[in-house]
């Protein structure tokens, strides 16, 4: 089976997860995605607790009633370091029936060689980037453009992207204004119950 991994903070989860994770079953050859929320963050981000941060990525892959959008807490259960290799390097060993692909979004380019062994990274591991509106996709531009790196865009013309972020979300709840098209409204309302990002 394929499988793109989705990692993040999830800090919260939202709907442009979601959509993400539709428009890369419907277009691309991939058969899961896996909501992987890290452990800790690689360059220290102050996030929600771990328990809150699965408890609403929990409740998002439920929401979508999509058995093919799934969530995978082997970052927290291993208590990785946040480093992207050693995840991808764990999930190849412990599922060799499987194939891994890890996805991200064209806004992550920019920062991508600040990542741990990036290079060993990127040549042993498919990596599937989402376009996000805003961001350039010339590879070129970010010295990515080596034919040994797996990099591949996720196309398609009837692609829908989304500018949604975790951080447009907690400004938005700072400023005590609606996140209602932002998030499933069980996150919604767990986040209300449990008064986070105020």
């Amino acid at each position: 089976m394929k499988i793109a991994i989705l990692g993040g903070s999830f800090n919260p989860p939202h709907l442009g997860h979601c959509l993400i994770c539709e428009q890369v079953l419907k277009y691309s050859n991939i058969d899961q995605v896996w909501l992987t929320p890290c452990y800790q963050h690689t360059f220290e981000k102050k996030l929600a607790s771990v328990t809150l941060r699965v408890s609403m990525t929990k409740i998002l892959t439920n929401a979508e009633h999509n058995r093919n959008i799934k969530f995978c807490g082997e970052e927290i259960d291993n208590k990785l370091s946040g480093e992207t290799i050693e995840l991808m390097e764990l999930l190849k060993k412990k599922y060799p029936e499987h194939q891994f692909s890890f996805l991200i979004g064209s806004d992550n380019l920019v920062g991508l060689k600040r990542w741990g062994r990036w290079q060993e990274l990127i040549t042993n591991f498919e990596f599937l980037i989402y376009k996000r509106p805003g961001y350039t996709i010339n590879l070129a531009k970010f010295g990515l453009d080596n034919k040994k790196y797996k990099l591949k865009f996720v196309d398609h013309p009837k692609l829908i992207t989304s500018n949604i972020s975790s951080t447009r979300v907690r400004e938005r709840l700072r400023n005590n204004l609606t996140i209602i098209d932002l998030v499933p409204k069980n996150v919604e309302s767990y986040i209300k119950k449990n008064k986070l990002y105020r």
